[in-house]
Parts: structure tokens; sequence; C-alpha cells
């Protein structure tokens, strides 16, 4: 056996999966299981509130990605809304937001009464457990992991696409097989182009920006650019698993149930340092059970509050960020008009949980949270 085959196999046992195959990144993953499906031109649902490689992975395999909302209980799509979307839609993405689980028994069943199949995204999930204690990863036709950095298992490289039908694995293997090797120049360019998206991010959607925010003439025609170039990245992003990298990932996953212990500790600990702010200011967003926190969650009363917070933070040496913002705002033709979505887009405020949230970094925010806040009492 090899060393990328022994590593596939620690995938299979971690999520309970019959075949795992790695692959270069979790956009690669995602775009390999529309293209093994024969999904061209037919829709895909997925939650407009999402990382940006989502809607991505879907338009580099031909596909039309249908943005969906989602609800503020789990972050993840709102099943009830997809009753009628879903009918002739070629696929159902059922993405775990901020690796909080979404409800996968809702959603499974509105993907079974439609005829077409679910495939989790359990990118920031890896390590978490849905319904019966399931591990995620081990839901719908097939499943989508990332270590790209930042998720549970981070080697800043890499994904992994997991399934338990035998047809669709041989599917999967021989389209990565016709991939390119890993390349650190491609990698430089899907680098380049994440870069892009925060600095637009920055100038047209944040209040205070270097540019005007908003929807006017200037960002719609920056925003028409990035999907024309974002569309074209899909060579950039189709690539295979780099093997010198097994020996790193093998090394990381048997202490992923302590990591995700850790991250969860520190998210209470952040909990507990924010109360004072908590219910009046400031929103928690609860991870559901059996959550792999990525980032501590919060929504902010709408721009300027949540703007001007972010941006003192910063301005304090402070990492926080705003993700997501509704990912058809820079990749539909036109922006969607989903209300949760959009707010999350406005409101949310996050918080690290890896190795920075130390207790200099939590004192920290709330010396700046008990600024910003007192000024606006």
């Amino acid at each position: 056996m090899s060393e990328l085959q022994a590593v596939e196999r620690m995938l299979c046992r971690a999520t309970g999966r019959r075949h795992a195959l790695l692959v270069g990144n979790g956009t690669i993953g995602l775009t390999l299981c529309l293209q093994a499906l024969g999904l061209a031109g037919r829709r895909v649902l997925l939650p407009d509130s999402s990382c940006l490689n989502v809607p991505l992975a879907v338009l580099h395999a031909g596909a039309v990605p249908d943005y969906a909302e989602v609800r503020l209980a789990d972050l993840g799509l709102d099943a009830a809304r997809l009753d009628a979307p879903l009918r002739g839609a070629g696929a159902l993405l059922a993405v775990h937001g901020y690796g909080s689980p979404c409800d996968l028994v809702a959603l499974q069943a509105r993907a079974d009464a439609a005829g077409c199949p679910l495939i989790e995204d359990a990118c920031l999930a890896l390590g978490g457990q849905g319904p019966g204690g399931r591990p995620l990863g081990g839901f719908g036709l097939a499943s989508v992991l990332s270590f790209g950095a930042g998720k549970p298992v981070s080697l800043d490289h890499g994904g992994a696409v997991l399934t338990d039908d035998d047809a669709l694995a041989a599917r999967l293997r021989a389209l990565d097989a016709g991939l390119p090797a890993f390349s650190a120049g491609a990698q430089a360019r899907i680098d380049t182009l994440g870069g892009e998206h925060t600095r637009l991010y920055n100038q047209h959607c944040l209040v205070g920006g270097d540019g005007e925010a908003g929807n006017g003439a200037a960002a719609a025609a920056a925003m028409a650019g990035f999907r024309r170039r974002a569309q074209a990245a899909g060579p950039d992003f189709g690539h295979r698993f780099d093997p010198a990298r097994c020996a790193e990932l093998a090394a990381a996953l048997p202490g992923l149930a302590a990591t995700v212990a850790l991250r969860q500790q520190r998210l209470q600990q952040l909990h507990e340092a924010l109360a004072p702010w908590l219910g009046g200011a400031l929103q928690w967003l609860a991870p559901v059970p059996g959550a792999v926190p990525w980032r501590a969650n919060l929504l902010v009363a709408a721009p300027p509050a949540r703007d001007r917070l972010l941006r003192a933070l910063h301005a304090a040496g402070l990492h926080a960020s705003s993700w997501h913002p509704p990912a058809s705002d820079f990749l539909a033709d036109a922006p969607a008009a989903h209300p949760v979505a959009g707010r999350i887009g406005r409101e949310v405020l996050n918080l690290w949980l890896d190795a920075r949230c130390t207790p200099a970094y939590r004192d920290a925010v709330c010396r700046v949270l008990d600024e910003q806040l007192a000024a606006t009492a």
C-alpha cells in the first residue's frame, strides 16, 4: 500500500466512508463531484452565505449556481425554502457554514423528494458530528474536505472527496488522474485571486473602505471584472494532491479530536469574556451541537457599527473578519435577495479561535469593544 493510499484509508476510518480520494484542494474536489455526476449546464443549489470557492467550484464544473437562503439557527441552508427551487436541480450542496452542522436530515429529505443528489461540503467541519453522532464528512452521495489554511486539519494544501458509491469513486479517480500535478505557480495565482476578492470587499462593501461602499457604477464594474477572472481560474484550482504532503497529513490526522476540543474550549472562553456585551450591542451566534467552531461569530448592528468595530480591531493589530458576504454579490449578474444571508453579510463579525486566541487576544478584543461600544451608547 502506498503512503497516499494509507492516508486515504485514515480518512475513510475518520468519516465512516468506503472511499476517499485525496485531491489538490476542496474547490477542485467539489468540481470533480459535479463533473462526475455530469451536471454541466444544470442548476446546483447552494447557500448564498458561503465561502466564494463553493460557487466557483460549480462554475468551474460548467454548472449553474442557484443561490438559496440560509437560517441563523445553524448558518446553513434553510430547508423549508427549498421545495420549489430544487425542482429540476442537478444537485444540492449542503455546506456546514462556519463549521456548524447544517440540517442534514431535512436537507437530505428535500433532495430525495426532488430526485437530486446531496453533496456535503464539510471543508470546515472535519472532526464534527451530525445526526446520531455520525461523523461529518459521512453524509450524502459524496462529501468534500479541505486541508487549507484555517481548516481543522490545516496544511495550506489539499483536500479529499469521500463517497460510499463504488461507481462514483471510480469516475472521480479517473477525472483526478487527468489533472496536472500540483504547481507553486498555480497556487500563487489562486492566492492572488483570493487577495483581489478581499481588496474588492474592503473597497466596495465596507462602510469607510478605500472607495465608495455600496452598489455604485464603480463597484458594479469591479465585480464584473472579478467574475470574469474568477471563472477563468478553473485550471489553476484543477491539480492533483501533492504526494510529498502525505506524511504531514498522516501526522496531523490523529490530533484532530484534540484540535476540535481546543477550539471549543477557546470559544467558551471567548464567550465568557464577551458576556458583558452580549444580548445588547452584540448577538452571539452559537454553533449547534457537533460543530467544529471555525470562528466565534457575532452579529453587530448594521453598518457602520460592525464596520467601524472591525476597523478598530484591525487598527489594534487584532485578527477579525466579516465573512461571508453573500456570494451572489460577487459572482451573480444580479445579487440574490436573501434577507438572512444579506444580514449576515452586513452584520457578522468573526473572531479567531486558533492559536492566536490567547488570553492577551481576548483581553485586547474586550478593550476595543469597551471603547467602541461605549462611544456609541
